[in-house]
C-alpha cells in the first residue's frame, strides 16, 4: 500500500506548535458545525463532575462497537491528509508542509486479523516479551531511540470544540480561576467548584447574564475546568457564535492522549494495544493540529474525529502508554500520516475503504505478542514509527 508522490514546500514556524495565536474567531463561526450540546448542569449550582478531579478513574472494558468511533455505511471518507512535518526525529525549526494531497493508494495489503481467525489468548497466558513469536508483518524500521530531549507532547497545545452554538452552557474550576478577556482584563473570579452559566443571542455572549466580550477566557488558577458534567485539563476559550456558545479546551497534546486513549479503547486492554492508538491518536491530532490552524478549533471531542471525554477517560495504564511513546507518530518518509482507525475491520472496510487499524484487531495482535509498532506496520505499511524532539 504505498503512497501517492508529493510536492513538499519549506514552512518554518518559530517557537513551540503549541502556542499558534487564535486566529479567524470572527469568520470560525460559519464554517463550525453545528453538533448537540453536552449535557448542562445548573445555572448557579456546583458542578457535578462525573469523578474526583484530583483523581483519574479506571474505565470498564467496553464491547468494540461502543470503544471507538462508529461509522455508517457509505459515510464520507475523511479528507485525505494535506500537511506533513518531514523527518522521522526532528527539533521544531525544521517543519515542512506538502502543497498537494497525499493518500493511501491500491497495492498490496498485510494480512489483517478477522473475525475468523482464531481467539486470542487471555492475558494470563500471553507470551512473555521475551519469547514473542517472530513477526509475521514487515517492519521498516524500530523507533527511534530514546532521548533525553523533551518531545512535542508537551509543547504543543490541541484546541478541542466542547460545545459549538450551544444555547448555554455550564463552567467551573475545580479549584478557583478568572474569566479574562483575550487582552488580560480580569472579568470575573470564580470561586472552586462554583458553576457559572454562559449563554449567548444575537446580541452577544453573557456570563451569568452579564454581557462580556465576544471572546474569553476561563483559566483555573490549578486543578481542573468543568464543562457541564465532565472535567478537564488545560483552559477554555469561550466564544460567540452565530448567537451560540462555542467552548474550546485549549490542552497539553500529552493531556489530551491520556484522555483519548481511555475513551478510543477500554483502559484495561493490553499495553501494546494502547500504546498503538496513542501513537496512532498523536499522528492524527498532529495532521489536525497543522490543517486547521485559520479556525478556532482543531478538532473537537466527538467520534467524527477522535473520541475525548476527559479525565472521566484517563487510568494509569493510558498515562502509561501515552508515555512509553512519547513524542512518535506512524511516518511516511518522515511525513505525518493521517491515521484512520475504527473498531472492527469491518468498519475500517466501509468507512476507510479497508485503509486504517481495527481496535479490536490490535487487541487481538497485542494478545499474541506483537509489540505496539508491529501493530501498527501492520494496519499502515510502508510507514514506520518516528518522534518529534523538541531541539534547539
Amino acid at each position: 500500500m504505498p503512497f501517492s508522490p508529493t510536492n513538499v514546500a519549506s514552512l518554518l514556524l518559530s517557537g513551540a506548535m503549541g502556542t499558534i495565536l487564535l486566529m479567524g474567531i470572527g469568520r470560525q463561526a460559519a464554517q463550525a458545525e453545528n453538533l448537540p450540546s453536552p449535557g448542562l448542569a445548573q445555572s448557579g449550582q456546583k458542578a457535578a463532575p462525573a469523578v474526583q478531579p484530583n483523581k483519574a478513574q479506571p474505565v470498564q472494558p467496553k464491547t468494540p462497537d461502543s470503544s471507538v468511533r462508529s461509522a455508517n455505511k457509505g459515510a464520507t471518507t475523511p479528507k485525505a491528509i494535506e500537511p506533513f512535518i518531514r523527518a522521522d526525529a526532528v527539533a521544531l525549526g525544521q517543519w515542512l508542509m506538502t502543497k498537494t494531497v497525499k493518500t493511501l493508494v491500491d497495492g498490496p495489503v498485510a494480512a489483517k486479523p478477522t473475525s475468523a481467525s482464531p481467539a486470542p489468548p487471555s492475558p494470563a497466558t500471553s507470551l512473555a516479551a521475551d519469547s514473542r513469536p517472530a513477526s509475521q508483518v514487515a517492519v521498516r524500521a524500530l523507533p527511534p531511540e530514546p532521548s533525553n530531549n523533551p518531545t512535542i507532547d508537551g509543547h504543543t497545545q490541541m484546541r478541542v470544540a466542547l460545545t459549538r452554538r450551544a444555547t448555554d452552557v455550564t463552567v467551573a474550576t475545580s479549584q478557583g480561576g478568572a474569566i479574562i478577556s483575550t487582552d488580560g482584563q480580569l472579568l470575573e473570579n470564580l470561586p472552586a467548584g462554583i458553576g457559572y452559566r454562559v449563554s449567548a443571542n444575537a446580541s452577544g455572549l453573557f456570563v451569568n447574564g452579564q454581557p462580556v466580550p465576544t471572546a474569553v477566557w476561563l483559566q483555573p488558577d490549578n486543578g481542573y475546568v468543568a464543562v457541564g458534567d465532565r472535567w478537564y485539563r488545560g483552559r477554555l476559550l469561550l466564544l460567540w457564535q452565530d448567537g451560540g456558545v462555542m467552548t474550546v479546551n485549549y490542552v497539553l497534546l500529552q493531556d489530551y492522549l491520556y484522555s483519548v486513549v481511555g475513551a478510543e479503547m477500554s483502559a484495561s486492554w493490553s499495553l501494546e494495544a494502547l500504546k498503538a492508538q496513542a501513537v496512532a491518536a498523536r499522528s492524527y491530532a498532529l495532521v489536525h493540529s497543522v490543517r486547521h490552524q485559520r479556525r478556532a478549533y482543531d478538532l473537537d471531542d466527538t467520534q467524527r474525529y477522535q473520541a475525548y471525554k476527559g479525565v472521566a477517560t484517563e487510568a494509569s495504564s493510558t498515562h502509561q502508554a501515552v508515555h512509553n511513546t512519547a513524542g512518535e507518530f506512524i511516518s511516511y518518509d518522515g511525513g505525518v500520516v493521517e491515521s484512520l482507525y475504527a473498531a472492527n475491520q469491518d468498519i475500517v472496510n466501509d468507512a476507510h475503504s479497508g485503509y486504517g487499524m481495527s481496535q479490536t484487531g490490535a487487541l487481538d495482535l497485542a494478545q499474541q505478542g506483537y509489540r505496539y509498532y508491529e501493530i501498527l506496520a501492520t494496519y499502515y505499511p510502508d510507514t514506520s514509527v518516528g518522534r518529534i524532539d523538541i531541539g534547539n
